[in-house]
Formats: C-alpha cells, structure tokens, sequence
C-alpha cells in the first residue's frame, strides 16, 4: 500500500484539479495506510502513511507546473511564519551539536547526537511540515478552505462503516486488512464496549478526527440547511459519542455550539483564547496557578479508572519536564535520550503522552516556540484579518474560516494529553494561514477603483470653498 501510493497519487492529479487532488492525496492517505509501518532506507528517515501522501503530491505538483502559468498565487507568508519555519529547520542541528556526549545508565547506553543524525531529523521535519507548505500554497482561497471540509466529511462518513463494525465486533479492521494489529488491544475497551481504531495509530486519532468532521457538518448545515445536511451533521456528532473519547466529546461540547450559532469574528476569538492556553501550559504546569489535584480529584469522582489514567500522566509529565529543564534551550535529542529507563533491566519507565513534552523534550524550549506557534499563527492571523475586514462577516466564506480555526484550536488543546499531531493538522493550518493572508492582504489595499463621472470626491467644507 505505501508503495502503490504514487499511483493513486497520479490517478488524483490526472482526474481532479490540484486542490482536490491535493486534499484528496492527504485525507485518503491518512485514512487508509497502514500505521507504524516504515520504508527505512539508508541516510533517510523512516516514510510512513503520515508522510507518503505529501510528498507524492508535491512530486506531482512538480512534474506538472507550468512556468508560463500567470494566474493568482499565494500571499505572502510573513515576517513571522517565516521566522518559524527558520526555526524548525535549524533546531534539529542546533540539538544535535549540543548533544554529541554518550549516556550511560545502568545497562543502559544511549549514544550522543551526530551530524548524520542531525540531517536526517531536518529532512523528517521537512516531510512533517509539507502538508503545511502545500496547504498554503495552493488552498489560500475559499475554494480550497471549503473543500478540504467537504472532503473530510465525505471521508469520515465512508469510514463510520468501519467504526461501527468495530463498535459491535471489536476492533479488527486493521488485522484484517494488513494483518496485525496497531496498539494495546486493551486500550480499545471503554465502558463496557469497544471504541473504533480502524487504520489510526489509537481510538483517540479516530475520535478527534470524527470531531473535526462533526464540526465541518455543522457548518455545511448552517451553509445550507437542507434535510440531507442536517441528518449528516447529526449522524457524525452520534458518532462522536460512539468513539467514547472524553476529550473529544467535551471539545465537540464547546466547540459545536459556537459553529451552530455563534458570528466568525466570536468564533476566531474563542479558538485564540483556547490556543493560547494550550500554549501556556507548560509554564502553568510549573506554577500553582494550575490546580492539579483538584483535577484529579473531579476525575476520580466522574470515574475512578480515568482518574487514575490522569494521574498517572500528570505523573509523568512531572518527571519528564525535569529531564527536559536540565537542557532546556535545544534539548535531548533523539535515541530516548529525553526518557527514563530502569537501570537494571532496560526498560522504559516514562511514558511521553502529550506532543508538547515530546517538542520539550526533544528540541527543548527553541523547538517547541518552532512548532506550537507556528499552528497557533494562522489563528491569530485569521482574527486579525476578520477584524480588519469592512462590514459584516456572517457570510459562508467567513464561516468555514472560523470553523477551521476552532477545529485546530481544538487540536491544539489536544496536545496537551496527547499526540495527535497529523498531516491534516499540519494542512489545515496551512490552509487557514494563506486564507486569513489573502484577507489581510485585501483589507490593507487601498481602494483605488475611479469613481463614475460627474461626481466629485467628498471633501472638507472650507476645502470646498477656497
């Protein structure tokens, strides 16, 4: 399947048009591939289904660019987004020259950074970052923005067939299809039932990306309100519920809510707000602003086996932040170097849940200023764009726009507990960055359009008069 990908690739670009084929190639991809497997090859980090599809796609956007093509392109990125990009191309070597010691703990041998390695982490954080780039470049507008909801409502609406074989069978589809099974089985057990994997590395993936497509119904719902809309947006948040995931429910409850009723403009300004308190956390982690047992305490009481996962993570959190603050600039490295391990038998005693401890962790506070705010940026950019846009903006484009921003505020929200960075993250990010630049990039022209005949400009009364 992951050498095959190339073929399907052309078969989208040679039948669609870039933008769908484009999100088409990403969507499909990460649905479909199988997880975990890897092509390793020499000098090259290991290409699996999150970076296949991306790099298909520019491979096809490459062999088919017209030097003579003179219509609309992209804006431009930024000072800023610029900045950041810079950044997360240089922390992988910046860690590794600052980490070329070799660790011995116990039994345990982990060796220091080298160059080879240093390379071979930037061309992964290139592929990581791909689908970001090609979102930006070619869903800058409405079009683009519109379509990648569509196509991951269309998506998530052919794999609730899975779901809900999983749902009453157990999660099997993958040892089906590919033979073997992606996680601890026992993970998949909730409530009494089974929550839906399919061809995702864990339930909580299926779930939030079922989040993200029960938000986009939504707004297709409110775009227009026809039956068969509606019974979609309704169909897709009962699935939510069936993928017995409390995050994404409790995301879902916030966030639904806002696309159902609420302006753009509020909508931008509560995904900013959530974002920015995701971002923070780290440094609330490390203050008493943050209440952390009472959380644990509300967890127990709502059900003790969540409780108990939830301290078991704040636990961890605890003692891997330690480790990271003794390098705190460029980090640890690769090769479990951020990580604990039992000096006597080997093995691992701290387990990373949250993206952000993994960013910490591994390229210290320079890599993770890198990658968490280049997601938070196109947020930010898109509510300075709406409040600089003139009149009102109740209109459908401005609400897929703001529905876009929700949704990746919630992924971010998301790292927190978890890992649930994807290509559709990084696309989606992509694509709300080049919408709210052309929005800014329209509101800052100045009107020049002439004025009919025979009418003259308003000017001040003793201009007028002199």
């Amino acid at each position: 399947m992951l050498l095959i990908w190339p073929i399907v690739t052309s078969v989208y670009f040679s039948r669609m048009d870039k933008q769908k084929a484009l999100v088409f190639t990403i969507i499909s991809g990460y649905l479909i591939l199988p997880p975990l497997i890897e092509i390793d090859l020499p000098l090259v980090p290991g290409i699996n289904k999150a970076m296949i599809p991306a790099l298909c796609a520019a491979l096809m956007l490459f062999l088919r660019r017209d030097p003579h093509d003179k219509g609309p392109t992209a804006p431009e990125m930024g000072v800023v987004v610029t900045i950041l990009l810079a950044m997360n191309f240089t922390a992988p070597m910046l860690t590794t020259f600052t980490n070329p010691d070799t660790l011995f703990d116990g039994i345990n041998v982990r060796p220091g950074m080298s160059i080879t390695q240093g390379m071979a982490d930037t061309l992964l954080v290139w592929m990581q970052l791909l689908p970001f780039l090609l979102g930006y470049r070619l869903l800058y507008d409405v079009r683009g923005a519109e379509l990648l909801l569509r196509t991951l409502v269309l998506g998530i609406l052919c794999y609730t067939l899975p779901m809900l074989f999983e749902l009453r069978f157990s999660p099997q589809t993958n040892i089906l299809v590919y033979g073997y099974f992606q996680h601890d089985f026992v993970q998949t057990i909730r409530y009494g039932g089974y929550r839906p994997i399919v061809f995702l590395e864990h339930p909580l993936w299926v779930a939030l990306i079922t989040m993200w497509a029960g938000l986009a119904a939504i707004v297709m719902a409110r775009h227009n309100k026809t039956r068969r809309n509606v019974l979609i947006a309704l169909y897709l948040c009962c699935m939510i519920v069936l993928c017995k995931s409390a995050g994404a429910l409790i995301q879902a409850l916030i966030a639904a809510p806002l696309v159902a009723l609420a302006r753009p403009r509020l909508m931008v300004l509560v995904a900013a707000v959530v974002a920015s308190i995701a971002f923070a956390y780290p440094t609330l982690r490390t203050t008493p602003l943050l209440p952390v047992n009472d959380i644990v305490n509300v967890a127990m009481s709502i059900s003790p086996e969540r409780g108990r996962s939830l301290e078991f993570r704040l636990m961890n959190e605890e003692q891997l932040v330690e480790r990271a603050l003794e390098r705190p600039l460029f980090g640890w490295g690769g090769w479990g170097r951020p990580l604990f391990y039992d000096p006597y038998d080997g093995r691992l005693s701290s387990v990373p849940d949250g993206q952000w401890i993994v960013w910490l962790g591994a390229r210290g506070v320079y890599g993770y200023l890198a990658q968490f705010l280049l997601l938070l940026v196109p947020i930010f950019t898109m509510m300075r764009a709406l409040m600089a846009v003139r009149g009102t903006t109740n209109r459908p484009e401005f609400l897929t726009l703001g529905c876009l921003s929700l949704m990746l505020a919630m992924n971010c929200v998301d790292l927190i507990p978890n890992a649930t960075l994807t290509p559709v993250t990084w696309i989606a990010a992509g694509a709300l960055l080049g919408n709210a630049r052309r929005l800014l990039s329209r509101a800052e022209q100045p009107d020049t359009q002439p004025l009919p005949d025979g009418i003259m400009p308003k000017k001040a009364g003793l201009q007028t008069v002199l």
